[in-house]
């Protein structure tokens, strides 16, 4: 009986033991979901970073800012001031009065008013580059890259590939230095390219995933037309479009973001008439267009 008492009460305490453990190893499992969720969060938001900050470096080389639009003022003269203007001349004149009255149907009959008008990107293609502005934000990227890099490596991120980053931006610098747009503008895109391999490989959102592989390769295209290098162009534009597939076959789950979809698609078609054409300004205008939509994605 003693043997019986003592056997049950082993196997009590076994059950007891397995049942905590169990909600322990569950808290901790919890834990560890939670911790690891708020690291890919925080991760993203880098890589979103370096992503402004890296299409912001590509467009200073060529002097591109997105459309902007500007308030012009205007004097405008009434309709059928200048036939009354006359007729009151006439008269004034017969009675001595003519120049204090016609200045004050001038006055009377101007209309002062104001209309917006787009501030053209491509008036301001001509001017010369802020090289020590670009190489003070390429040194931005180096300074925030080593905490980046850290999160990433806890992500499991490739870590070949993150030497690569350090590595292009090394590239950069130099081409900042020598001050060739080309080879600034064709590393930076490749610098980015980068950026959007990691996001693969740690984030689970396949739209984001999409978006940045469609920046990366409409960068590329904007980068080669430094060169006329058309053929190539073409060619990133037409990864772009099977890229921007998956974000259009997926419209039913990006119902709030359906025209902002539509519009970039309708840019993206536009910029590929444009590398047909071969017409860098009108590409450079849709280029600017297409990126800012896409960051809105």
């Amino acid at each position: 009986m003693k043997k019986y008492i003592i056997t049950i009460l082993v196997l009590f305490f076994l059950i007891i033991l397995a049942v905590g453990g169990y909600f322990v190893y569950g808290n901790f499992k919890t834990k560890e979901s939670n911790s690891t969720d708020t690291l890919i969060s925080k991760a993203t938001s880098e890589i979103e970073y370096l992503s402004s900050h890296i299409i912001n470096i590509m467009n200073e080389i060529n002097n591109i800012s997105y459309p902007n639009y500007k308030i012009v003022n205007e004097e405008i003269e009434a309709s059928g001031a200048s036939s009354d203007t006359e007729a009151e001349q006439t008269s004034n004149q017969s009675s001595g009065q003519a120049s204090e009255q016609t200045n004050s149907t001038a006055q009377e009959n101007t209309i002062n008013t104001s209309r917006i008008v787009s501030d053209n990107i491509l008036s301001s293609r001509g001017q010369d580059i802020d090289w020590n502005e670009l190489n003070s934000k390429v040194q931005e990227l180096y300074s925030s890259w080593t905490t980046i890099m850290m999160d990433l490596t806890s992500l499991n991120v490739n870590k070949d590939n993150l030497l690569k980053f350090n590595q292009t931006l090394d590239s950069i610098t130099k081409n900042i230095g020598d001050k060739n747009k080309s080879e600034a503008l064709i590393n930076s895109a490749s610098l980015y390219n980068l950026i959007s391999s990691y996001i693969r490989e740690f984030s689970k959102d396949t739209e984001k995933i999409s978006v940045f592989n469609v920046r990366a390769n409409i960068l590329y295209s904007y980068a080669y037309t430094e060169n006329d290098d058309w053929a190539k162009v073409s060619e990133y534009i037409g990864k772009a479009k099977q890229d921007f597939s998956n974000l259009l076959n997926n419209q039913i789950n990006n119902i709030n973001k359906i025209d902002v979809i539509n519009k970039a698609y309708i840019l993206l078609n536009e910029l590929e008439q444009d590398c047909n054409n071969q017409d860098k300004n009108v590409f450079l205008v849709n280029y600017s267009n297409l990126i800012q939509e896409l960051q809105n994605i």
